[in-house]
Formats: structure tokens, C-alpha cells, sequence
């Protein structure tokens, strides 16, 4: 009996990891398919039938550079870095603030809050537009990260809140009864119980500046221009280059793969935080 059970687990597994590599390669396939365009002639790129033997080029390359692409990724980086940072900094003392303290209307504030993550963009970017132009910061490096912290920011509280609403109170309390202040409580205990919660909402929140595109396109300009925003400029009178797009694809890739990468044993624990209660 022991043998049948092994061999239909065996079975089983491998049916389930054939599945995955199945369900893995389809949805890796264009980025690696990408990835080749990045190096294929144009010709090789539009023969039919495809053709997928051919000499590698870096044209493409040399005209992304030749445009200046890469002070758009510098900007679009700097942007995201700088507004998540912030986020981080505003939003956790306002998250453990919703979740620890009483205060009057405290529920109707937070939904609030939320309400503003949930309205559409368009709705938000008008106002920000013309508050903007008053007092002259479009086209800014200063008023496009307040506007990503500003729409990141009502996320980041209401994710956290949910984390530090899971911390265990009565390591605080026993920290208290030791004569600690409220700051060094926080800044003792709360915030390292934090840290992978912090870290996996900090990762989403610049994911969502890095791909954003509207505030980019109403509020910046030629002097601040992110990637996504620059990308139209490979469609031109001649056609699209799809070569070029493929590099400046991979290109904003890489910085997110990256991040994810280093920062997945925290991100994984932070999402998984307060999913399994004793």
C-alpha cells in the first residue's frame, strides 16, 4: 500500500512541476523573446517565417544611448527611490498611529485615506495640475515626488496598519512598565517587528511609481521626463523601433527584478506576517 501511495505522490508531483515549467515558459516567453530583439537586425526581426539564427547587433544599443534614455532611467530611479523613502518615513508612524491609538473619527479618516488610493488617477492629477502650475512645480523633480508620495502614501498606511494591528501589544506594554517612552518603544520594538512588513510595502510602493505614467506625463516635462514617459518617442514618422523598445523594456526590467531579488526573504515575510495566528 505504502508503494502505490509513493508512486501516485510521485505522480502527482511531477504532473504539478511539469505544470509550472509549462505555465512558466508561457509567460516567460516574451521577455525572452525581448530579450532577443534587443540584438536582432530589423530585418531577422520581421522575416516570416522567424527566423532565429542571425548575427547580433548593438545598433539598438547605440541609439537608445544617442537619445539619452539612460537620464530618463537615472530620473525615473531617483524619483521612485526618493518618494519611497519618504513614504516610509510619513507613513509608518502614521500607520502604528491608526492601529495603537483612539481617536475621534479615527475610522472615517482612514476610509479617507483609502478613498483617495481608490479614486482614479485622472480624477487627482486635474487638481494636482493646476495646483502645480500656481506654485511652480511642474516640470519638478520636488513636485513629481510629492505627487508619487502622495499617491503611494494612503497604500503604504493601509497595508502597514494591518501589520502592526498583528505585533503583539503586550511586548509594548512590558516595555513600558520598564519606564520607556513611547518613541523608544517604537523605535526599540515596534519598528524591528516591522521591518519585513515595511520593506514588502515599500517594494510594491515603488513598483507602482516606477510603472506609473500619467502624473509623470501632466506633471512632468522635458526637464524631468521618467522612462515610461520617454518610450513614445520610439514611435515615430518611420514606424515603431521595436529594437529599441525591447532595450528600453529590459532596461526597466532589470531594477525591479533586481530589488524583488535582493529583498525576497523580507518581502516574502512581510506578506506572509500575521497569516498564521497562534
Amino acid at each position: 500500500m505504502s508503494d502505490v501511495s509513493n508512486t501516485k505522490g510521485t505522480t502527482g508531483g511531477l504532473i504539478w512541476t511539469g505544470t509550472v515549467v509549462a505555465y512558466a515558459a508561457v509567460v516567460l516567453f516574451p521577455i525572452f523573446w525581448m530579450a532577443l530583439m534587443m540584438f536582432m537586425p530589423n530585418d531577422a526581426m520581421f522575416a516570416r517565417p522567424t527566423v532565429w539564427t542571425f548575427t547580433p547587433t548593438l545598433a539598438h544599443f547605440e541609439y537608445v544611448i544617442e537619445q539619452g534614455f539612460y537620464w530618463n532611467l537615472v530620473t525615473s530611479f531617483l524619483l521612485c527611490l526618493v518618494s519611497t523613502a519618504l513614504v516610509v518615513v510619513i507613513g509608518t508612524p502614521a500607520a502604528y498611529a491608526f492601529a495603537r491609538f483612539e481617536m475621534k473619527l479615527k475610522d472615517d479618516l482612514f476610509l479617507f485615506i483609502l478613498a483617495t488610493r481608490m479614486a482614479p488617477p485622472v480624477c487627482l492629477v486635474i487638481p494636482f495640475y493646476f495646483i502645480f502650475a500656481k506654485v511652480g512645480l511642474l516640470d519638478t523633480f520636488a513636485g513629481l515626488t510629492l505627487a508619487y508620495m502622495t499617491f503611494n502614501l494612503s497604500f503604504y498606511v493601509w497595508v502597514l496598519r494591518s501589520f502592526c494591528r498583528d505585533l503583539p501589544v503586550e511586548l509594548e506594554e512590558a516595555a513600558a512598565l520598564e519606564g520607556w517612552s513611547r518613541a523608544q518603544i517604537f523605535r526599540r520594538v515596534v519598528f524591528p517587528l516591522l521591518r519585513n512588513g515595511i520593506v514588502a510595502t515599500a517594494v510594491l510602493c515603488f513598483i507602482f511609481a516606477w510603472n506609473e505614467f500619467l502624473f509623470a506625463f501632466m506633471l512632468g516635462g522635458e526637464t524631468v521626463q521618467t522612462l515610461p514617459v520617454s518610450i513614445p518617442k520610439l514611435i515615430t514618422s518611420q514606424g515603431v523601433r521595436w529594437g529599441e523598445m525591447a532595450v528600453v523594456g529590459i532596461t526597466a526590467l532589470l531594477p525591479v527584478l533586481t530589488a524583488v531579488f535582493i529583498l525576497q526573504r523580507h518581502i516574502v515575510r512581510g506578506l506572509t506576517l500575521g497569516a498564521v495566528k497562534g
